[in-house]
């Protein structure tokens, strides 16, 4: 007996003997070279492999040229233009008024155009669609032929991409968060292939009378349709607004949903040809990512962590984390929780019912402490929305202060800012909006803690540390809370104050912009109040102008900058506009000799 729902015997690969009982003109007419059915699997799935790859490739080598430090080099470097282009092109996006949206970097969007044009190309170039009616040469369209190998080829790309620790970050540099558009592209890609790939077949057999008989007794028939209802399922609430409205349901059950579809897509394609290599090879990546997170939270960090919850001005909710050597020390690989500032961990808050199912993305709102015997703590600072977030601030606001703790078990970190490059610039620009100042922060810090070094070391005549200079940071902060104003005020007065220095002591500005009026109170008065108790914070009752930033920190001839965004999509596009801007100039040779940005997105 044969296993169920596969063909017997069961094979890693299914055989391309042909014997073609046409006459040598439709034989020679079935066998050519997009239309023959034994060579699909070479013909569509390779060729969307080679794709595919050539496509991260040339993503790396961009990715590569962007982090070239072009500080060294004269300005009319022919590099440092080069990078300046390709930045411009990551950089620059478009506004959607209809939609009330934003696009993606216009890099993406042709990125994407590329790979639109290439399956529809695949898809519809080769003719014919479907077989002439002269001849029986055989039961598969050859549209549904081409499009299923795409199809199956995009799986382990799909898969890869959706993994937090996968080969194509360690290939490209890029964070898999940044990796997520391009997650859900290959998967709607996947899906309309799929599409097109099934209905031909029942086009193909209404017309034929054979529907009904082929549903009855083909266990290949209903495979395909529970593969297709799950991947529809995956495919329609991963569209924005609808997994927004149901991300924490969406992400409860996103798991199960791909498991049953790629099961039964396992089953549908029945080891044809060479497609059970791309289910191994979708199989190895994504279980060898999932292995090494779940291994790293488990027998590195352990599952000891406690999460202490608290409210902070303006509604967020600060989680601390002790992070104790002691324990480290007692696991079975003792390597420690280390990071980098602006990273992101995975945390997953036990005994909250189904809020446990899965973990949650955070931003690490600390650096770790200057001496070792210091034990560090993570820090995050949380926006309240629905689901887990706005459980926790629930918890955080009702339950008593001994009894707001909760275990959680830590994944990661991910993500890299590359901070000691970014404070290697003449000049950082932090800017940050709503919650998005708990990226800045840890960033702040950092260059705080550099300059501070270099001082030191300049005071000492320490010539190695002396030949960077301290740089010039700019922190830059948008709310419409009043209260979140008063907390950052706070946190930057508190910050200097801890490491004993002033603003001019370390080359720090802060400005705070307050965007909605107090009904409460008279404006004027808080602005005033503010900038009188503000010692290094200076407040202002308007929106940020952050191209005029931008481009005045990016005038000066032969300087370098580097600006860091961190807040919702409307920001991100005027500061995204504005260092694409900066890019012509670099190229012209007029201004900056180079203007850097990373973007972070937070709403």
């Amino acid at each position: 007996m044969g296993a169920p729902w596969l063909d017997s015997p069961v094979m890693l690969h299914s055989s391309r003997m042909d014997h073609c009982k046409l006459n040598p003109e439709q034989c020679a007419y079935r066998n050519g070279f997009w239309r023959y059915w034994y060579q699909a699997d070479h013909r569509f799935a390779l060729t969307t492999v080679y794709f595919v790859i050539g496509a991260i490739g040339l993503v790396t080598i961009g990715n590569i040229l962007s982090r070239i430090s072009t500080k060294p080099r004269a300005t009319n470097s022919p590099t440092r233009r080069l990078v300046a282009i390709l930045r411009y092109f990551t950089y620059r996006s478009f506004r959607l008024p209809w939609l009330g949206s934003y696009t993606s970097p216009l890099s993406y969007l042709l990125l994407g155009a590329a790979g639109t044009i290439f399956f529809f190309g695949m898809t519809l170039g080769p003719k014919p669609y479907y077989w002439p009616d002269t001849a029986s040469f055989g039961g598969s369209p050859p549209i549904a032929t081409r499009t299923g190998w795409m199809a199956v080829a995009l799986l382990p790309f799909v898969l890869a991409l959706a993994a937090k620790a996968n080969l194509i970050t360690v290939v490209t540099g890029i964070s898999h968060e940044r990796l997520q558009i391009f997650h859900q592209w290959a998967s709607y890609a996947m899906f309309v292939l799929a599409l097109i790939h099934t209905f031909p077949f029942i086009v193909y057999n209404i017309k034929e009378g054979t529907m009904v008989e082929e549903w009855n007794s083909s266990v290949c028939y209903w495979t395909g349709v529970v593969a297709i209802l799950a991947q529809a399922y995956l495919t329609v609430f991963s569209i924005r607004p609808i997994r927004a409205r149901f991300y924490e349901f969406f992400k409860s059950t996103h798991y199960l949903a791909a498991l049953i579809f790629v099961l039964f897509f396992f089953f549908h394609c029945d080891f044809r040809l060479t497609s059970w290599d791309y289910f191994i090879a979708a199989g190895v990546i994504y279980i060898s990512s999932l292995l090494y997170a779940n291994i790293r939270t488990f027998l590195s960090y352990g599952v000891c962590h406690i999460a202490r919850l608290s409210i902070l001005p303006g509604g967020f909710v600060e989680a601390i984390i002790p992070i104790h050597h002691h324990q480290a020390a007692q696991r079975a690989i003792p390597t420690g929780f280390t990071w980098t500032p602006g990273q992101h961990v995975f945390l997953r808050f036990m005994g909250l019912g189904i809020h446990s199912l899965s973990s949650h993305p955070f931003t690490i709102c600390s650096i770790p402490p200057e001496r070792p015997e210091i034990e560090p703590h993570l820090r995050f600072i949380i926006k309240p929305a629905r689901g887990l977030t706005g459980h926790l601030a629930q918890l955080a606001e009702t339950a008593p202060k001994e009894a707001s703790s909760f275990p959680v078990l830590l994944d990661g970190p991910y993500g890299d800012v590359g901070a000691a490059g970014l404070f290697e610039h003449d000049g950082v620009i932090l800017i940050a909006g709503g919650s998005g100042v708990g990226f800045a922060f840890p960033l702040l810090e950092y260059g705080i803690r550099r300059n501070l070094q270099l001082l030191s070391a300049s005071n000492k005549e320490d010539a190695e540390s002396r030949r960077y200079q301290r740089t010039q940071i700019q922190m830059v902060m948008t709310t419409r809370v009043p209260d979140v104003k008063e907390w950052f005020i706070a946190e930057v007065e508190h910050m200097l104050k801890t490491y004993g220095v002033t603003d001019e002591d370390v080359a720090v500005q802060a400005h705070a912009h307050l965007t909605q009026r107090n009904q409460s109170a008279d404006m004027e008065a808080v602005a005033k109040e503010s900038r009188v108790e503000a010692n290094y914070v200076d407040v202002t009752r308007a929106r940020p102008d952050v191209r005029a930033i931008v481009r005045a920190a990016s005038q000066e001839q032969g300087r370098s900058v580097a600006v860091v965004v961190c807040g919702p999509s409307e920001l991100l596009y005027y500061v995204r506009n504005a260092t694409a801007e900066a890019q012509l100039e670099v190229v012209r040779g007029s201004g900056a000799q180079e203007v850097y940005l990373h973007s972070e997105h937070f709403s």
